[in-house]
C-alpha cells in the first residue's frame, strides 16, 4: 500500500476500522474509496491479507512539512511496520522469502533492468520515492499495488500492468473481493 493509504488509515481510522462516520460527513456522502477500505479491512480480520509497508514510505512522511504531524504519521507507520513484520514472521510467507530486508535491498540484475526501464518514464525519473516504491512491489512478489495517489503510479498503471504490476484503488480491490467476501464474514 501506498503512503496516502497509509495516512488515510491513520486519519480516518475511526470510520474504516470502526465505522464512525466523520462530523463533516452524512453516511452517503463518505468517499467510495473509503468504504471500500472499510470493507476490506473488515474482511481481513479473517482472511488475514498481509499489507507491505515499504521502509520508502518513511522517506515520504518525512518529507512532510508539519513536523508534529510528521513524527506522528512516522510513529503510526513504525507500528504498523511492526505488526507486518511479526505476521511475516509467523506464517513464513512468500514476501519474506529471500532473506531480510537488508539483503533484499540489493537489486538482483532483472530488478536492476526494471528500475532502468522504470526510469526512461520522465515521472518515474522524477519521483525517485515512487520509482522505489515500485521496485519494492516487484521485490516483496506482491499481488496488487495499491494506491490512493493518482500521480505518477496510478497514471502509468497501465504501462506497469505490461510490467506484471497490478494498480489498484480501494474501490477497484474491494471489487474483486467482493464476490467472495463472504467466504470470510
Amino acid at each position: 500500500m501506498d503512503t496516502c493509504i497509509l495516512n488515510l488509515l491513520q486519519d480516518e481510522g475511526e470510520y474504516i476500522f470502526e465505522g464512525i462516520s466523520p462530523d463533516e460527513f452524512k453516511d452517503e456522502q463518505i468517499p467510495a474509496d473509503w468504504a471500500a477500505l472499510r470493507w476490506i479491512f473488515q474482511i481481513n480480520e479473517r482472511a488475514s491479507f498481509q499489507f507491505l509497508v515499504s521502509p520508502i514510505t518513511f522517506a515520504e512522511l518525512a518529507n512532510e512539512k508539519d513536523m508534529l504531524r510528521s513524527q506522528r504519521r512516522i510513529h503510526w507507520a513504525l507500528d504498523v511496520l511492526d505488526v507486518w513484520l511479526i505476521m511475516l514472521e509467523e506464517t513464513a510467507d512468500r514476501i519474506a522469502q529471500g532473506g531480510t530486508v537488508r539483503h533484499r535491498f540489493k537489486l538482483p540484475p532483472e530488478l536492476q533492468e526494471f528500475e532502468e526501464r522504470l526510469m526512461e518514464i520522465p515521472d518515474f525519473r522524477r519521483d525517485p520515492l515512487d520509482r522505489l516504491l515500485i521496485v519494492q512491489y516487484k521485490m516483496g512478489n506482491c499481488d496488487a499495488f495499491l494506491t490512493l495517489d493518482c500521480n505518477t503510479i496510478w497514471r502509468h498503471k497501465e504501462w506497469l500492468l505490461t510490467e506484471n504490476i497490478r494498480v489498484l484503488r480501494p474501490l477497484e480491490f474491494w471489487e474483486f473481493l467482493k464476490p467472495w467476501s463472504g467466504i470470510w464474514c
